[in-house]
């Protein structure tokens, strides 16, 4: 279970004995000087330390941070530089009395790197196929829900699909709907397909189609187009070892190369996975998109028989990797097979697939782990704390805290370290 960037600081914030939240009673200043809670009334004025800010939480002014100068505690005013506007009655706030909530976010995210390798990513990775000379044949990196990284969208509607029976291969699908048009990657989009020049090739999708003559892919080389049959429009996915299949010779010196998957009819709807293009051995795999720490796997399999998951997998021995990522296969890895990847990756708080600090974005991290991440971000905040453009009097009480932290993150970690995957079966070498 993955949690917030929210989350994880309010449980910092816990720990550090530093959380209070509320909701303001009335309308503050309309300069946005003051917030105003009848709860903060129980507050001693002093309570208002040298580096209390208030944080927002809903609202117009969402996320804003300000530095508090006093409260009066006859009237529940907490005074603070001005905000954007207004903070008028009902919205969320929080007041942070020892760190500022950005610091308490930069801490999370360092934290989330410092705990590696006791805390990590578990990767086990399915999507690549060996011999594929397609870029994301599995259809799983996006740049939105509605844009793939490597393949280019021409007048139709592209989706991502998770949806359980819509996918049949890694984690999405993609799903061609709305108007007629087309889904191609070419060597504008992937610049390694220049080397099928001359070459045969084989270009098969697995599709699932509910309109007859809609779906069909096909193979062009600047001068011929060679196209498979349709689906047959069945709302059904196309058999496991029977997909769409088109092969061609490409021709020594295309003016392009391209792969087609074709949606004919703009009131059907297709989706497709899987996306293969073989032609002789390759023999290496790219592996740097997939997460994996060094891009170093523990274990690397293949399936017996093509499109058949079924186990025991056979284990790839005397691989190796090189610095830009690829993953080099034996000889004795046959082209055409599902690879699995195993292995451990870095945490960090992502959006969307991608690394942020808003303040939705979550890590693939569960309690009690979460325990060695906040502990890790309260040594973070009090060894940053502690250096030497702080008055010395504070300085000595932080660098107290600094080896309170510094042993609960070693008391956590020998509780609640996560196993690593299965042990390395792995031959290394490098190139």
């Amino acid at each position: 279970m993955s949690k917030s960037l929210t989350n994880c600081e309010i449980l910092l914030s816990k720990e550090l004995g530093d959380y209070w939240a509320g909701t303001t009673t009335s309308n503050g200043a309309a300069d946005g000087t003051t917030l105003v809670d009848t709860a903060l009334k129980a507050k001693a004025n002093d309570w208002v330390t040298d580096e209390t800010y208030d944080q927002i939480t809903e609202g117009t002014y969402n996320g804003e941070e300000r530095k508090a100068s006093s409260l009066s505690n006859s009237t529940g005013t907490l005074t603070v530089l001005a905000h954007g506007g207004q903070i008028v009655s009902g919205i969320d706030y929080r007041i942070h009395r020892l760190f500022e909530a950005s610091e308490k976010r930069r801490a999370l995210v360092a934290a989330a790197k410092n705990s590696f390798s006791i805390c990590f990513r578990p990767i086990w990775d399915k999507t690549l196929v060996a011999g594929n000379r397609l870029d994301d044949g599995s259809f799983e990196s996006w740049t939105s829900s509605s844009a793939l990284t490597s393949w280019a969208a021409a007048t139709l509607t592209v989706t991502q699909t998770n949806t359980s029976l819509y996918y049949k291969h890694g984690l999405f699908s993609a799903k061609l709907s709305a108007t007629a048009g087309k889904l191609t990657q070419s060597v504008l989009e992937f610049d390694d397909l220049k080397y099928l020049a001359g070459r045969n090739v084989t270009f098969t999708v697995q599709g699932w189609c509910n309109t007859a003559s809609c779906l069909r892919i096909a193979i062009y080389d600047g001068t011929t187009y060679t196209y498979s049959d349709y689906h047959d429009g069945d709302s059904a996915w196309t058999e496991a070892n029977a997909p769409l299949e088109v092969s061609a010779t490409i021709k020594d010196r295309p003016s392009t190369i391209e792969f087609i998957i074709y949606h004919a009819v703009a009131i059907g709807i297709s989706y497709v996975d899987d996306a293969r293009v073989i032609s002789g051995r390759l023999s290496r795999i790219y592996i740097g998109g997939i997460g994996l720490a060094q891009n170093k796997p523990h274990k690397v399999s293949y399936e017996r028989t093509p499109y058949n998951q079924i186990e025991p997998w056979v284990i790839v021995r005397g691989i190796k990797v090189d610095k830009d990522g690829y993953l080099y296969l034996p000889s004795s890895v046959p082209m055409n097979r599902q690879m699995k990847i195993e292995g451990i990756g870095y945490l960090d708080f992502l959006l969307s697939g991608v690394s942020s600090t808003d303040w939705t974005a979550t890590i693939e991290l569960d309690s009690p782990q979460t325990e060695i991440l906040i502990a890790e971000a309260a040594l973070y905040l009090y060894t940053w704390m502690s250096q030497p453009n702080y008055e010395t009097g504070s300085r000595k009480d932080y660098q107290q805290m600094i080896g309170y932290w510094k042993q609960e993150v070693e008391d956590r970690k020998n509780k609640f370290g996560m196993e690593p995957t299965a042990g390395a079966t792995v031959n290394w070498g490098f190139n």
